[in-house]
């Protein structure tokens, strides 16, 4: 079981700018993933504890996004938030919002199926990802997660 994900590239390729809906902003972009809900219901008090210890502590990561990977906008976040075997099915931006579910067969989460909401600007992004995790080693069999990615245009990227 790893409650922990390491989405360093998630949102390198998450903001919307310029001409068009969904394009990005060229430039150093910082990625932070913060689990929210990790719920095993039926643990023992020792796993809860464990499971409540990983909320609120965020992974952060940075990246340097090309314009190339910028003009490619957030209509690249099916391809780039796969980890694992996962693809975006469904993924829906305009406005501002996006939406979509992210289908897995090998996920670092355990988690098979996770549904994804999120807001976007120039320089900015804020998603929320919910799925359960389905894993015969957990009480029950089975789990509940919830994680934030929130990634921000920081500056020119350095050479």
């Amino acid at each position: 079981m790893k409650p922990t994900i390491a989405f360093l590239p998630v949102l390198a390729l998450l903001s919307a700018c310029g001409s068009s809906d969904g394009e990005l902003n060229p430039g150093s972009w910082k990625t932070t993933m913060t689990m929210t809900k990790f719920d095993i219901p039926g643990a023992p008090a020792a796993m809860a504890a464990q499971a409540k210890a990983s909320l609120g502590k965020g992974q952060s990561s940075e990246a340097c996004m090309s314009p190339a990977q910028a003009k490619a906008g957030i209509g690249e976040f099916s391809s780039s938030i796969q980890q694992g075997d996962c693809k975006m099915q469904d993924f829906k931006k305009g406005d501002g919002k996006m939406s979509g579910t992210m289908i897995c067969t090998d996920s670092a989460t355990g988690a098979t199926s996770m549904t994804m909401n999120g807001t976007y600007a120039a320089d900015k992004v804020s998603m929320t990802l919910a799925g359960d995790i389905k894993e015969e080693k957990l009480p029950g069999g089975k789990a509940a997660i919830e994680m934030t990615i929130s990634s921000e245009r920081i500056g020119d990227c350095k050479s």
